[in-house]
């Protein structure tokens, strides 16, 4: 098993780095809709519940209830 970061989670760091860079503060629900490039009210609960989010939030790489950030970063 790979213990790098997969495909998925890459996309979701990606779209919380673009998120940020325009001032925003992303919700799951919009990081899985840049991921799997489908708009929100399209996402299957699968995609809605995405484990990838859920892992980057355990190895410590986003922090955050409701909106998601880089854990590096503090309270806003």
């Amino acid at each position: 098993m790979s213990k790098g970061l997969g495909r998925i989670q890459r996309g979701c760091l990606r779209a919380i780095e673009e998120y940020e860079a325009a001032g925003k503060r992303p919700t799951m629900l919009n990081i899985a809709s840049e991921v799997y490039r489908v708009s929100p009210d399209r996402l299957s609960e699968a995609q809605q519940v995405n484990p990838a989010g859920a892992g980057l939030l355990q190895k410590g790489l986003a922090s955050g209830h409701g909106d998601i950030r880089f854990a590096s970063e503090g309270p806003r």
